[in-house]
């Protein structure tokens, strides 16, 4: 009876039929519980050797079997601009509560701002910008398999959105597109573990493809603080330092950054005077853990820096952005920014990157420029409905307008 229940344990069956190779599989495990030699024939090894070789490859990929591709993929999930908004969160919202503003759900790195991700059979899309994606497709790819599958296609995905839905990873066998333009068919998607598997997003869009260019590290997030010198959180300050921290995080990344510092001709240097290795500073900048935003009060304060935390005052933010066609007041708060963030790196007003060259020529420079050129992610005030943003053919060329 024991021999009985294992051999069930592990035969296949088939409309009630038993396998040739099962029954000498059957008669091999009989005689090993009886201790007695049992003699095969060339077609009963093969069997068996059949039955070892089918065992252990299902044992190397039994959660997502990929196979040859076959027929005509269905047709293509797709969320409409509508349901996205109906189904999502709108974040930095006026109204909202301050903890729900500095809540870690609301964090993101300056590389990747706009973010999928899979956790407890939810997907996850984040879009920490001010920027409405069009025409968003969700893909997978996964070592095993040699192409990139289509999961999903988004008509729009509005900026500060954030959205959970039920997880497109079927079970069973599924056909879906591809990159390379072949249907491939997969198995129980549904059984692989987020480590097995890279979620990608993909669209034609400028914006997009800046944040790709991203080499800073910077994980960021709104602080509630509100106590002595730092007040509390806002929404409107949120929306600001999300969108200057990937314009600076652009700049920082760029080879005109890099070549202005570099090549700057006067003195980088520390507290005590001595020049610092500029690539090592550079490193120091892309690579800052984190960052948490506050907002700063207080009589003749203009902004607060240390370890992780960054503050500057709310009304200096829109300085970052060209308010209409030709006016940009960045200097000030370029210069409070990078004077707060050289004390998050460890320097104090006797250096470079408190007073003098960093905040107040290479970063203004090369900021003046990107902005000047189009080449950040925000150019006019995205939270102003009354810019007048219409340069001319020309004016990106002309010396004596800012635009």
């Amino acid at each position: 009876m024991v021999i009985g229940y294992a051999i069930s344990d592990v035969s296949l069956r088939l409309s009630g039929r038993i396998f040739l190779w099962e029954k000498y599989f059957l008669y091999y495990l009989c005689a090993l519980k009886m201790n007695k030699p049992y003699t095969m024939n060339r077609k009963q090894i093969l069997c068996i050797s059949l039955l070892a070789f089918s065992l252990c490859a299902c044992q190397d990929d039994d959660t997502a079997d990929i196979l040859d591709a076959f027929g005509t993929p269905p047709a293509l999930t797709k969320m409409t601009a509508q349901e996205f908004l109906d189904q999502g969160e709108q974040m930095f919202e006026d109204g909202e509560s301050v903890d729900e503003i500095v809540s870690a759900d609301r964090a993101f790195y300056v590389n990747n701002p706009f973010n999928v991700s899979m956790a407890d059979g939810k997907l996850r899309l984040f879009n920490g910008m001010a920027h409405d994606f069009k025409e968003v497709s969700l893909w997978l790819t996964m070592p095993h398999l040699r192409d990139t599958i289509q999961l999903m296609q988004f008509e729009e995905v509005p900026g500060f959105y954030n959205i959970k839905l039920d997880s497109p990873l079927k079970m069973g066998e599924v056909v879906y597109a591809s990159k390379s333009g072949k249907p491939v068919r997969v198995n129980n998607l549904a059984l692989l573990s987020p480590d097995q598997y890279e979620l990608l997003l993909s669209c034609n869009d400028s914006v997009f493809d800046m944040l790709k260019t991203i080499k800073m590290k910077t994980r960021i997030q709104m602080g509630k603080y509100g106590s002595g010198n730092w007040g509390v959180m806002t929404a409107n300050a949120a929306r600001y330092y999300a969108t200057s921290a990937v314009n600076m995080a652009v700049m920082f990344s760029s080879e005109i950054f890099r070549d202005s510092l570099m090549n700057y001709k006067g003195s980088i240097h520390n507290d005590a005077g001595k020049e610092i290795d500029r690539e090592g500073l550079l490193n120091s900048i892309l690579n800052k853990q984190s960052l948490v935003f506050g907002v700063v009060t207080g009589s003749g304060i203009a902004g607060l820096g240390g370890g992780n935390a960054l503050g500057l005052r709310e009304e200096y933010l829109a300085g970052f952005f060209y308010q209409n066609r030709v006016a940009i007041d960045c200097n000030w708060v370029l210069h409070v920014w990078i004077h707060e963030l050289g004390h998050c790196l460890g320097y104090g007003h006797s250096s470079s990157l408190c007073y003098g060259s960093v905040p107040d020529e290479i970063v203004p420079k090369v900021y003046r420029y990107m902005m000047k050129h189009r080449m950040l992610p925000y150019i006019i005030n995205p939270f102003k409905s009354y810019n007048d943003y219409n340069p001319g053919i020309n004016d990106a060329d002309n010396p004596d307008i800012e635009l």
